[in-house]
């Protein structure tokens, strides 16, 4: 019973180191998901920000090209003003002339103050883009870094799987039987009792239960958590002997 003892402790510890490699390449993805959050946040604002300032651009444009029609329609007021050949065409040529001026002028302060907040967005914008940029340099190489670190634990968890294997073909079946389905419910399995205390629930042991594990006869259970139990300093003499 002790080398089987033994054996069951080696694939305890292999168990223990694959669930914190499984653990670990679980937890990676998760640790980079508010980073990257933030980023396709920040993305999707800048994105906005660039939309508004190109339909900003389009309006600019569509307003140069109505102030340069407003300014060959004064042209052609002009002339008909001065081809006026009696007072009515003459004030209709003036009232027109007037209109296309004020229509210039209007268009041209707006096109004017747009400008200005045109400037600005782009500035905004420039700068955003910079801090997003260096934003998506981080994540990326925390990514790469992450990426790597799966590679390395997914390769060690891989070798513990064969290590594994090698173990449980010379441990007992029933045996493996029962550490297996008390994994499946409650970690670890396999327990220590210190001065007639189990090491999982951390109730003390019937004495009738210490003393069949004080002669190593078969491993008993917990009766609280159903856990195996051993005892270190019996199984440390018989090592010695």
């Amino acid at each position: 019973m002790q080398k089987q003892l033994s054996l069951l402790l080696q694939l305890q510890q292999i168990d223990s180191r694959t669930f914190e490699l499984l653990a670990e390449i679980e937890d990676l993805p998760k640790k980079l998901a508010p980073a990257q959050r933030d980023l396709a946040s920040l993305e999707a604002i800048l994105a906005d920000e660039k939309q508004r300032v190109s339909e900003t651009e389009s309006w600019k444009s569509d307003q140069e090209a109505l102030i340069q029609t407003d300014e060959d329609a004064i042209k052609k007021a002009k002339i008909k003003l001065q081809g006026a050949k009696n007072s009515k065409d003459y004030g209709a040529a003036t009232r027109e002339l007037e209109g296309k001026r004020k229509s210039k002028s209007e268009r041209e302060d707006e096109v004017l103050k747009v400008m200005e907040a045109l400037e600005k967005s782009r500035s905004q914008a420039e700068s955003h883009e910079e801090d997003i940029s260096g934003l998506r340099t981080r994540v990326r190489e925390e990514e790469e870094k992450a990426r790597v670190r799966i590679i390395e634990l997914e390769t060690e968890a891989k070798e513990r799987t064969g290590d594994r294997q090698h173990l449980v073909e010379q441990i007992d079946a029933e045996l493996i039987q029962r550490y297996e389905a008390i994994l499946k419910k409650r970690k670890p399995a396999l327990v220590e009792v210190i001065d007639g205390v189990c090491g999982g629930c951390h109730m003390s042991v019937p004495p009738q239960l210490a003393n069949d594990l004080a002669r190593m006869d078969s491993l008993a259970s917990c009766p609280r958590c159903n856990r195996l139990l051993y005892r270190q300093e019996l199984l440390d003499a018989e090592s010695e002997e």
